[in-house]
This record gives structure tokens, sequence and C-alpha cells, in this order.
């Protein structure tokens, strides 16, 4: 997917404070050491996937979102002194006002280039109201046309010193959990059947992200980290093609070569960004309350999801929480997203406790079906299920328990065994009496009905029972029956 790497500003801040104490060596050592923990920490989320199910990945993009409003605000308003500067909130709102309304009102190639035109339409409101103009014109004269990037640059030699490597450290894992917001929030953007992060992905852009931060130790250049705002940008353009990646990374390398572009591209007004950062965080906290909301919840989850949350927020919204920690903790503890993370996965395998991941239930009577629709509802509370499965689930046992009553294939009451992973909810059915048949194709002849007068009746039940069969073949994503002595057995299967 079309994931983006920039200087992190967090990380910039960690390798100055280092390279000032410890030398530039130290601190290009602890990027190194960095790099080579996050490959090795991203070969373990593969097999992590019972620590993120889909409330605590919503969690992270929630809270990755709401962290972003701070800056994206200021940004957007100039805000210095608590007055807000109105020529700064004009060439923002007319960013982000164009790139909504293309966004929403146009398609195809206009809504590419919307980000694009936002961009444009705020560097002229920008013109307009004196916040770029002449000036910084005259910066970008002043640099040369072309010049090469690492004409008077030395690479600095590694240094491992402890001390200094642990803070750097500790910020690029924290990045890292940043990279599997944002390749979650993409993958999803990207997958019309998504259901559950996939760990796997998420496995390959840390690691993808490690190898960003051993390049930049190798070359002694600032740590990177993935770009949220180009969530943003994928979510207004609709464009997240590797290919587009490849090219547009081809074209800055170009731009190093030429000092006046980037220059100018530096020189981009502060609102502008604002506009940018504000439209990614909305969408962020969109996607992170959907995953939230597409499972399941029960008052552990709810309690889970509501304290997760509040930590994240507190952080944010009163920072002298950790104004007495020592800094060596402070970026840990201070970081809204990871206390907000680490809160959701701890209390997640705490609430667990006492949860069983198998049921049962015996059925009988007229209220069959309904018993049956309130027990996977209850089951999928409490194993946070989709909302989607568990009603298929419900609808597909109360087909069959209909057919089998229909067709007098069962004696006597009916065992539901429901049982449950991330991956899949299975159930059986246990009765004593025949198999249910299945595999035959339903087809209805309307003529036979309007002409067979005396068997029309007959011929109509058979085929409601024909479609209660082929209803539950459709609504389960796997079925299979047997029968043993008196006993038979439906087996359903539903992709998680």
């Amino acid at each position: 997917y079309l994931i983006v790497h920039n200087p992190s500003v967090i990380s910039m801040a960690s390798f100055i404070a280092v390279a000032g104490a410890f030398g530039i060596g130290a601190a290009v050592g602890g990027v190194l050491l960095a790099g080579i923990v996050i490959i090795f920490f991203s070969s373990l989320l593969p097999k992590l996937q019972t620590l993120f199910p889909a409330e605590i990945t919503g969690v992270l993009l929630l809270i990755l979102g709401l962290s972003m409003v701070e800056g994206g605000v200021r940004r957007f308003t100039g805000i210095d002194n608590g007055s807000i500067d109105i020529p700064t909130v004009l060439v923002a709102s007319a960013t982000l006002g164009t790139i909504v309304f293309l966004a929403i009102w146009t398609s195809g190639r206009v809504r590419v280039f919307s980000v694009a035109a936002g961009i444009v339409a705020g560097l002229i409101v920008a013109a307009i109201t004196g916040q770029f103009g002449s000036k910084e014109l005259a910066i970008v004269a002043d640099e040369p046309l072309f010049a090469f990037p690492f004409g008077a640059y030395d690479i600095p030699s590694p240094k491992l010193i402890i001390a200094a490597a642990i803070p750097i450290l500790i910020i690029e894992i924290i990045n890292a959990v940043d990279s599997i917001g944002t390749s979650v929030a993409l993958d999803k953007m990207n997958n019309a059947k998504w259901s559950r992060p996939d760990m796997k992905l998420v496995g390959r852009t840390v690691t993808c992200h490690g190898i960003g931060v051993l390049m930049n130790g190798l070359t002694g250049t600032l740590p990177s980290g993935t770009s949220s705002a180009n969530i943003g940008l994928v979510a207004v353009t609709g464009v997240a093609a590797r290919i587009v990646g490849i090219t547009a990374g081809l074209m800055l390398v170009m731009m190093a070569f030429l000092p006046q572009v980037s220059t100018f591209m530096t020189l981009m007004p502060s609102a502008v960004i604002g506009a940018l950062v504000i439209y990614t965080a909305g969408y962020m906290m969109v996607v992170g309350m959907e995953l939230i909301l597409s499972r399941l919840l029960n008052s552990r989850r709810q309690f889970l999801i509501g304290l997760s949350v509040t930590v994240g927020m507190s952080l944010l919204v009163v920072p002298e929480l950790v104004a007495g920690v020592s800094q060596d903790f402070k970026p840990v503890l201070g970081s809204a997203l990871t206390m907000g993370v680490l809160t959701a996965v701890v209390l997640n395998q705490i609430f667990r406790i006492g949860i069983a991941q198998r049921a049962e239930i015996e059925l009988s009577g007229l209220g069959a079906s309904a018993k049956a629709a309130r027990f996977l509802e209850d089951c999928g509370l409490d194993w946070g299920a989709r909302r989607d499965v568990i009603n298929r689930a419900g609808l597909s046992v109360g087909e069959a328990l209909e057919v089998l009553r229909t067709e007098d294939m069962i004696k006597d009451s009916v065992i539901l065994r429901a049982s449950f992973d991330e991956y899949k909810v299975k159930l059986v059915l246990d009765y004593e009496g025949k198999a249910l048949p299945l595999g035959e194709d339903f087809e209805v002849d309307l003529q036979a009905f309007m002409e067979d007068e005396e068997g029309g009746e007959d011929a109509l039940d058979l085929a409601m029972a024909k479609m209660s069969n082929a209803l539950i073949q459709n609504l389960a994503d796997i079925v299979s029956s047997n029968e043993k002595d008196d006993r038979a057995e439906l087996h359903l299967q539903f992709s998680h």
C-alpha cells in the first residue's frame, strides 16, 4: 500500500538531545540499535493476533486521530498567546474547504487532484493575505538551481552507548506502534471485505519501518516514521497504488538535487499543513469508531474501550500528569497513544478471564429458533464477535431447525454447540434423527405449481424445504452433515 515515511518530530527531539549530550555518533548508534530491535519485533506480530482484536485497533486509531488534533488546530488557527490569527484561518479554511468540496461533489480525475487543488487554493489566499509572497520567493531564489545533497556531508561513525540508545529505542518503538495504526487504516481502506487486522501485513509494515530506521542510522540522518497525514491524502484522492508511492519517491530523490524546489516546499504555510492534519485526524477517528462498533460490545468491552480512551485523552488534555516523571520514562508514560493502547491490551487480557470460548444449549419446542438466536447473541457479546457473523449464524440455525422439524428429521431436542476463535465461529447441531441432505440444487418450477392443482401444496412444501437448505448453505461458509447410529450432526462454520 501507499505508506509514506517522513522524519518524525518526536524522534528529531530525542535525536538532537542525545547528540548534544553524548555526541552524534552515539545518537546514530542508538538509531541503528532501534532499527534492529524493530525488525525483530515485527517478526513476532503475526503471532500476536489475539492481542490486537478489532476493538483494540479501533482504540489505537481513535487515539491516534485525537493526538493529531492539537497540532492541527494550532496550525489551522495560528493561535498565539490566546489570540487567533484570522489570515491564517482564512488560508486553512480555503485549503480544507477546497479539499472537502472536491472530495464530496466530484469524482474521477478531479477528485484525485483535490489535495493539490486545496494546496493551490491555500497558497493563493496566503499570497492575498500577505503570508506567502516576495520574502519567501527571495529565499527560494537565493538557492542554486542544481546541487548535490551530500556534497559536504560526512557520515558519522556510530557508537553504542546504552544510556544514549535507550531513549531513542523507546521513541522508535512508539513510532512502530504508530505504524501499526497506519497499516490497519490503509488495509481497511483498500479491502472491501476487511474483517480484522491482517497481522502479517502489519508485520511487513513494521519490518519496512525498521529497515527505514536502520537506513537512517547507516546514513547518519534523522529517524523516520510512517506519515499519518498520508492516510487523509489517500482517503481524499482514492489513490493508494504502490506505483504512485514509488513514482513520488523518485520525484523526491530528484528534488534533493534541486534546492530551489525543495526550499519552496519547506516554506509551505503552516496553515495549509494544518488543514491537511485536521482532515486526517477526523478520518482516523471515524475509522477507529467504525472498527470499535463493528464488534458486539458487552459491559467488559465497554469498560475496555472507555477506560483506554480516557487514559489516552487524559495525557492529551492534562499534560501535567507526567510533569514529575523522569525524563527517561516520560516518552513512554507521556505518550497518549502508547499508554492508551497498552491499557487496552492489558484490560483485554484481564477481561478475558472467565469467558469460555465454547458453549452449548439444549433447544426444543416452538421457540427454539428465538432461543438459539438469543444464545448466539450472548455468546457473541462475550467473545466480541462481529455483528454480521453472529446475525448470519442465528439465521442459519433458525433455518436449520425449521427444515429439520418440517421434514420430521428430529425425534427429540437439539443440542447446539458453539465455539469461537478470532478467525471463525463453529456451530454444531447434535440431535437424534436423520442427517440433513446437502448439495442439492434449488430450482423452483412455477409452471408446475400452476398446472398441478392436486399436488401443488406438497410441491410447495418441498420447494420451501429446499429453499431453507439453500439458505443454510449460502449463509454459512462451510456446511457439512453426518449420521451415526441414531444420531446426526449438522456442522456450520462462519469465517470471522
